[in-house]
């Protein structure tokens, strides 16, 4: 292959990873989660790293859902972190 085919091949995988990243740092941000760790997690691998993100976010890390704002308060909270509505327990 030549210089031109690498150059196109490398800016769509930058920008591939970049919206990964994006995305994974949004969603890390809406429910709680160290934004920056996950970001910067999601820029280094596809789509490997986007599989363990939805696992451990949508499965292992269960957050207490703000019914007000949306924010993912930690278990055992009484009050939204982000609004301070009374968090009710289901």
């Amino acid at each position: 292959m030549d210089t031109k085919t690498y150059i196109v091949l490398f800016t769509f995988l930058f920008i591939i990873l970049s919206l990964q990243s994006f995305w994974i740092f949004k969603d890390a941000q809406k429910r709680g989660m160290n934004k920056w760790l996950w970001g910067i997690f999601g820029f280094f691998n596809t789509p490997t790293n986007l599989l363990i993100y939805l696992i451990v976010s949508r499965t292992l890390i269960k957050k207490n859902i703000c019914k007000n704002c949306g924010h993912g308060n930690n278990k055992g909270a009484k009050y939204c972190e982000n609004c301070g509505e009374i968090l009710y327990i289901d």
